[in-house]
């Protein structure tokens, strides 16, 4: 009897420790962005097979120019995410020379899904590598069980999260350009990006 009740503490405190890190790992503004490498779905265009997060942030990282990354999460059936597409590669063009790195992340898991994603991004000739997250385990790190998309993360160049947009209904082409600018150290831009209104979407 002592033996097994010893061994259901040594589980609850298991469990405990266990949730603890999981609550460190959480994505939000002040921690550190978790890591990945995943698989990229549009390597002609980006000119990458896989992408790691640490080749961007951190001390040293392989892309030295790199200073923030706009990291957004969707998904092929998400409308709202087809109209925050041209918005992001408008980001991308306009700022990239600057030092922003954006980066799409499909949570779509059955293979006509991640088909249509890259499709997707193929016929809007996106240039930023759009990353294959299949399993969603990257998604549940940053976006938990369920949250809206389109969600966008910024990340600064020493792995930092400095904003969270678990999906919006804000005028996008606004408030996500604003706070590029922001994270950049750039002067705003008086001009509005021409992209249409993004809503959200349940996944």
């Amino acid at each position: 009897m002592r033996w097994t009740v010893t061994r259901a503490l040594a589980l609850l405190v298991g469990v405990a420790l266990s949730n603890q890190a999981v609550a460190q790992e959480e994505a939000v503004v002040g921690a550190a962005a978790p890591g990945f490498s995943l698989k990229v779905l549009n390597p002609e265009a980006s000119g990458l097979k896989w992408l790691s997060l640490q080749s961007l942030v951190g001390e040293e990282p392989d892309d030295a120019s790199s200073k923030v990354v706009l990291l957004s999460f969707f998904a092929s059936w998400c409308a709202p995410c087809k109209k925050e597409l041209p918005l992001l590669i408008d980001l991308d063009t306009r700022y990239r020379s600057l030092g922003l790195r954006v980066i799409g992340v499909s949570i779509d898991k059955e293979e006509p899904g991640i088909t249509a994603a890259k499709r997707l991004v193929n016929d809007h000739r996106a240039a930023y590598p759009v990353l294959s997250d299949r399993f969603n385990f990257l998604a549940r790190r940053y976006l938990g069980e369920q949250a809206p998309l389109p969600s966008v993360f910024l990340i600064r160049r020493d792995g930092t999260i400095i904003s969270v947009e678990r999906g919006y209904t804000k005028d996008a082409s606004a408030f996500l350009r604003a706070r590029v600018e922001e994270a950049l150290g750039v002067k705003r831009s008086t001009a509005a990006v021409a992209a249409p209104r993004v809503d959200s979407a349940k996944p």
